[in-house]
Parts: C-alpha cells; structure tokens; sequence
C-alpha cells in the first residue's frame, strides 16, 4: 500500500511541476521563424480577397464585422451589427477605402452582391481615436507586395508564443514587434503555409481589442462609386 501511495505521490509531483512534459515557452523569434512572419503580409496580397470576420471592443459595445476584405485594390466591404442592440442606428453596410468610409444604415442587411444603389453616408476614415476606423485600417494594411524584413523581425521584440488551432487548423501564434506611437499592438495566427488566419489586437490607448478571422477565396468586391 506505502508502494502505491508513494508512486501516487510521484505522478502528482509530476503533473503539478509539468515534468515529463514539453511545450515550448515563448521565445524571440529565430530567424526561419523571422522569416516566415516576414512572409504574411505579402501572403496576402498574393491571396487577393478574403472573407473576414471580426469582433471588436468599443465603448458602445461590441461591433461584429462580417465580409470581405481585397488585399490589393485596399478596399473593404462588411456587414455590421452591435451586440446586444436592434436599433436601425446599431447595423448596416460598410464599405471602406484607405481614407473614406461609406456606410448604409439598416438593420437585416448583407455584405452580398449587388450594392444598394442609395442611402449611403460618406465620411473621412480616422486614423485614430476610433476602435472601428483603427481596425478597418488595419484590414487594408495587414497586406504588402513584397515581404517585410526579416533580418528586422529578428532583431526586433517580436516574439513566438505557442502553437494553437484555428478551425482545425493548425497555426503558430507570433506576437509582432512593440511599435511605439502606432494604434495597435497585434498577434499573427499563421498557418504552416504562411496565411494569416487571426489577427489579435490590442488597439490604442484605451486597450481595446479586436479579433479577426480570416479565410481566402472570396470573390472580387464590387465598389462604391465613391471608391472606383
């Protein structure tokens, strides 16, 4: 009985401590991990479009975005609700380009083809002070056409924090690096062939965060005529 109860005691010890068990720590990045995180944004401007889909804190709740983002022409168009509320002013359409937002309020409606021909509202898009124009932002810009340094990354505060899923997919979660003055401090989920499946941020001053799913193959957006 003293045997089993010492061996008990041994596996306990064991599983308390994480002995026996070997997940990596987060670590700076090495330099084929610089380089694949080097690669994501011009993985997607090779993408094209993409759906997406994103969540995203603000002071007047939680804005749920669900559309399509185009990589190359920098143009975005979703469809928008706020949780928890069902007033008309709380939803709608939202298409956006580097520095306009177009917008078409309404409950019920879709980020699918054709575009609404009226009712649309047009605005500058601020660069901050905004959770929504920061991430709407940041959609247009998580793209390059050619990829960014790695020499860079791996010299910079960017980190590798652990493997995980997305959908089944199995990603690694790469913490880019501290960019002091910028509106968001983001978490690439990136598959083994490069994509970009989430992105976290952190955004701005207020530590809001946001996240986005993202999956390729969408079709072309058809634009505003503001946007053409």
């Amino acid at each position: 009985m003293s045997a089993r109860l010492g061996m008990a005691a041994t596996v306990a010890a064991a599983l308390l401590t994480g002995c026996g068990t070997d997940v990596p720590e987060p670590h700076p990045l090495t330099m084929a991990e610089a380089e694949r995180l080097a690669l994501v944004r011009y993985t997607n401007y090779e993408t094209g479009v993409a759906f997406v889909t994103a969540r995203i804190a603000t002071g007047a709740g939680v804005l749920v975005l669900d559309g399509r983002v185009d990589f190359v022409r920098h143009l975005g168009h979703v469809a928008l609700s706020t949780e928890g509320r069902s007033d008309p002013a709380s939803a709608g359409l939202l298409q956006w380009g580097p520095t306009r937002v177009a917008f078409r309020q309404g409950l019920g409606q879709r980020a699918a083809d054709p575009l609404p021909p009226d009712a649309w509202q047009l605005r500058p898009l601020r660069t901050g002070g905004s959770e929504l124009d920061v991430t709407l932002l940041l959609l247009l810009n998580v793209a390059n056409d050619r990829p960014d340094n790695a020499q860079l990354l791996h010299q910079s505060t960017a980190r590798w924090l652990r493997s995980d899923a997305v959908g089944g997919t199995p990603v690694d979660l790469f913490e880019g690096p501290t960019q002091p003055g910028k509106a968001a401090r983001l978490t690439y989920w990136v598959d083994r062939d490069g994509k970009l499946r989430r992105l976290d941020a952190r955004l701005g001053d207020t530590g809001a965060e946001a996240t986005i799913d993202f999956t390729p193959g969408a079709p072309p957006i058809p634009p505003h005529p503001a946007f053409t």
